[in-house]
């Protein structure tokens, strides 16, 4: 081989190192660049979001737990989503459009029970990108840059507002109440009423299998059955009792009126923590706790009990059961210890007393 051939091949082999190192290079950077930004341990995105549990096996998630302690964003009580996987069997309808708030309130005015059960009806939107700007939400329009950025958030379920538009719908039917478990003939009405609607709305249900769902509920109606109870304490009067008198003790006691010569005492809220009204028999007040449905942290029993005290002290009277029996304060130690355990299990099945799920699931 030549000088001049053994030249020309060294060049030809610089050139081909060089190009080579060049490609390396701008595969490096361009890597670099493709790199996602690193989140920080609080990054409502960088946590698995929890599904809800009956916790049955004594451990529950809370149904609105949110990933990295990230609360959600401000809502008003009647916004709040209320239907749980828990206790609800629910069908998802994906809407080929944005629909007005107004028209599925309508929708969901004429649709709210299918038998003895209740049917609620909730929407969404799927993104916040899934509308021009000038309809979203101020929050929303002004973390839009953020947005981009994030994966797709989870839905947030709310009562359909007017005003809002929504490309989301889910229809949820209580699989018990104190009628029972949800039946066939229910579900059956459940079923045909979503696709009903799915038509309304140019979309498809995808409805669940009766027997899996008939089998939750029974589960559920169980579970809620040994949890429930109604407690009682009747005040003896010594001469029969007036409608005027039960008013007249109503307001000494703090109760206020619900209605067809029925009182309540209310907690902070508005929640009713017992009830107050005349028994069938003549000389005798009846005072009515709903455990499951009087919210524990404001002590319903105690706060029925010294009720219940103050007007046999007005009335010069005395504290009996349904029977008539004097009631001692032992008895009504041991029943508030009664009480407090059945407030205890309802917790740690995740439905506490008085909650929103515990009011439609005792109702």
């Amino acid at each position: 081989m030549s000088s001049l051939e053994i030249s020309l091949l060294l060049l030809a082999l610089a050139a081909i190192l060089i190009v080579a190192g060049y490609n390396f290079w701008l595969g490096r950077t361009r890597s670099a660049d493709s790199k996602p930004a690193v989140r920080a341990p609080g990054d409502a995105a960088a946590a698995p979001r929890g599904e809800p549990s009956l916790g049955l096996d004594g451990a529950t998630t809370p149904p609105d737990a949110h990933p990295g302690g990230a609360p959600p964003a401000p809502q008003s009580r009647a916004m709040l989503a209320v239907l749980d996987a828990r206790t609800d069997c629910i069908v998802e309808l994906a809407l080929p459009s944005l629909v007005a708030g107004e028209r599925l309130a309508t929708l969901a005015s004429g649709f709210r029970r299918a038998g003895g059960k209740p049917v609620l009806i909730e929407a969404a939107r799927s993104s916040p990108l899934a509308a021009p700007h000038e309809e979203l939400a101020p929050e929303e329009a002004g973390e839009l840059s953020a947005a981009t950025a994030l994966p797709p958030a989870a839905p947030r379920w709310q009562v359909p507002q007017p005003g809002a538009h929504f490309d989301l719908v889910r229809v949820g039917v209580l699989l018990a109440n104190r009628n029972g478990p949800l039946n066939a003939m229910e579900f059956s009405d459940f079923v045909a009423r979503v696709q009903s609607l799915a038509g309304q709305l140019s979309s498809l249900a995808d409805s669940p299998e009766m027997g899996p769902v008939l089998a939750r509920a029974r589960e559920l109606d169980e579970v809620c059955a040994g949890l429930d109870a109604q407690l009682g304490i009747g005040v003896a009067s010594p001469e029969p009792l007036r409608v005027s008198d039960l008013a007249r003790l109503a307001a000494e006691t703090g109760c206020v009126e619900r209605g067809n010569n029925r009182y309540a005492r209310l907690g902070p809220q508005g929640e009713v923590l017992f009830s107050l009204a005349l028994a069938d028999a003549p000389d005798r007040l009846s005072l009515l706790l709903d455990v499951p449905r009087a919210p524990a942290e404001h002590d319903p029993w105690g706060a029925m009990v010294a009720c219940a005290r103050l007007c046999a002290q007005r009335l010069d009277g005395r504290l009996v059961d349904d029977a008539g029996r004097p009631l001692a304060d032992g008895e009504l130690e041991s029943i508030g210890g009664q009480v407090r355990m059945r407030q205890e299990r309802l917790a740690m099945i995740g439905i506490d007393a008085g909650s929103p799920l515990a009011l439609r699931l005792f109702n």
